[in-house]
């Protein structure tokens, strides 16, 4: 994004097509032009021509970086779902198959519920950002693509911002939801205690190391 701040293709496009037109008027007046104005008109006209592809250059960067940072933003935000559904489907059959409090599993599903919100935020984010920013490219030639740079600057601010607490809201619910997973896993260990199962489990392990 701070490589995009000090670019305006739209406005060194304009400059650049503004000399152009200015030279296609007056190009069949060959009398009212002499030879003098003529190169100077055409050293104007190529010095924006280099202005804007140099200036186009860094934009390809900048495009490129941004459709990297929207593809990570959404990674990230769909393994966290892919977490969330795969650990609330581990909980709910450990649960169930060991006959463990409820609340466990209401505590998980209501981590995934929250979690949600967060990622699809977060994608959507990303997404916009990047239409916006698609919108502004001079590149698509489209007329009204200057209109579209100070929502997509506006935008990409206060994506950083929602994206970044987006994610900081992610982090703590999969926190919260490994202090789940590990409660689990302590009451199973308990409850197979209790039952034997890990001291037969233990006796057989001894047992195949020793022969």
């Amino acid at each position: 994004m701070w490589l995009g701040l000090g670019l305006d293709l739209n406005k060194s496009l304009a400059s650049w097509k503004m000399l152009q037109n200015e030279k296609t008027q007056k190009g069949p007046v060959t009398k009212t032009v002499d030879s003098a104005q003529w190169k100077v008109l055409n050293s104007r006209i190529e010095k924006k021509r280099e202005a804007f592809r140099s200036q186009r250059q860094s934009g390809s960067v900048h495009i490129l970086l941004g459709i990297g940072s929207s593809l990570f933003v959404v990674l990230v935000c769909s393994i966290a779902v892919t977490y969330f559904i795969g650990t609330g489907r581990w909980c709910r059959e450990v649960v169930e198959a060991y006959g463990l409090a409820p609340e466990i599993l209401r505590e998980n599903q209501l981590l995934k519920r929250k979690s949600f919100p967060w990622a699809l935020g977060g994608i959507l984010t990303a997404l916009g950002v990047s239409a916006l920013g698609a919108a502004a490219d001079p590149g698509t030639g489209m007329a009204s693509t200057a209109d579209w740079v100070m929502p997509h600057l506006f935008a990409a601010l206060a994506g950083i911002c929602l994206i970044s607490y987006c994610l900081y809201a992610l982090w703590g619910y999969i926190v919260r939801n490994n202090e789940v997973i590990n409660r689990v896993m302590r009451e199973v260990h308990a409850r197979r205690q209790g039952r034997g199962l890990e001291r037969d489990h233990k006796s057989s392990s001894g047992a195949m190391h020793a022969g």
